[in-house]
């Protein structure tokens, strides 16, 4: 099959947030090298609005947030039915496993080297060591399709605002008494698991010392985030600390980054919104590390790791505590370090 007879193409990625805006570049390469085909792409629905309005995908499938067997039976079914003739499987687990088998349909699957994740998390053998950052690798997915040079072209993550949303962050900027003379700063609180999150009382250290003095720190997150970021608060002087936790959807997300002058975050989704619109970032990397490829790529991004620790990585998705009981890869990334780092980019 060649690049012109390919005209129904279907992209999975059902989660997460920072995982779907990666894929951005990818959609970016697949419509200039199948310029006659219909793009689609399926994620779960609270993500739908990551890919709207994307000019180069002409339809979002909807999956349930919650799929289970019977949701996931459906969504196979819907697929199967619009003939796509190509499916591209940038998730491939179990779920996508199913929903891609079939019949007709050439399929693509994402090398997501499981096994050198493996040895590197469980034997610290790091056989990633020369990989690329992921928005690179998702390319690999169609290289026998694409041209050398829309490869070797470094293209960074694309958003979208939404004007509804544009208008409710005016607003509420705007009944803050906020100006242009205020430096807005975005910090996502909790990064979905323990050892991604820095240290409510590392955070509260860095709003109570920040450099600016006109910065207001905006604490995002959702849900049981509201415990870290309460946290942030009772510790801090700083009365302009606003606590947006379950205040925001995507869009409004979205809006408020794109105005920030800086984020301050672990390995969490808003930290990609921000690479997106080239928001300087400064990234406490935690349990995580660079060689997974999900680091932040823009030139005004600083990223921490605390290389001394053998321990690192522990684990590719982050654990709900830290295996060794120091949480070293956080603590050992003092707050003055941070400082000093967000001093260079302000």
């Amino acid at each position: 099959m060649n690049n012109e007879q390919v005209r129904r193409i279907l992209i999975i990625r059902l989660s997460s947030m920072g995982d779907i805006i990666l894929t951005t570049p990818f959609v970016d390469l697949a419509a200039k090298t199948f310029p006659l085909a219909r793009i689609d792409f399926c994620t779960k629905e609270k993500f739908t609005s990551l890919l709207r309005p994307n000019q180069n995908i002409h339809k979002v499938i909807k999956a349930k947030n919650f799929l289970n067997y019977e949701a996931l039976k459906d969504l196979r079914q819907l697929i199967k039915m619009s003939n796509y003739n190509l499916i591209i499987d940038l998730q491939n687990n179990l779920k996508t496993i199913y929903l891609r088998t079939i019949q007709d349909a050439k399929v693509h699957v994402f090398n997501k080297h499981s096994f050198k994740k493996y040895m590197f998390v469980n034997f610290k053998i790091n056989l990633l060591r020369d990989e690329k950052p992921i928005t690179e690798r998702y390319k690999e997915t169609i290289n026998r399709y694409a041209s050398k040079e829309d490869l070797d072209t470094i293209t960074q993550p694309e958003l979208f605002t939404d004007p509804a949303s544009e208008r409710s962050i005016e607003n509420m900027l705007e009944s803050l008494g906020l100006t242009n003379k205020n430096k807005l700063i975005c910090i996502p609180a909790v990064s979905g698991h323990f050892t991604k999150t820095y240290p409510a009382e590392c955070y509260a250290e860095i709003i109570n010392n920040f450099p600016d003095g006109n910065a207001v720190f905006f604490l995002t997150g959702r849900g049981m985030d509201s415990l870290n970021i309460q946290s942030i608060r009772s510790l801090t002087q700083n009365k302009k600390v606003y606590d947006l936790c379950d205040r925001l959807e995507i869009e409004d997300l979205i809006s408020l980054v794109r105005r920030c002058s800086l984020v301050i975050c672990g390995d969490t989704g808003p930290m990609h919104i921000a690479e997106a619109f080239n928001i300087p970032i400064v990234m406490m990397a935690g349990s995580s590390v660079k060689e997974f490829g999900f680091y932040p790529q823009n030139r005004k991004a600083i990223v921490l790791e605390n290389n001394s620790l053998k321990c690192r990585p522990c684990s590719h998705y982050g654990k709900e505590k830290c295996p060794k009981g120091h949480f070293k890869c956080m603590k050992e990334i003092t707050p003055e370090l941070v400082l000093t780092k967000i001093s260079s980019l302000i």
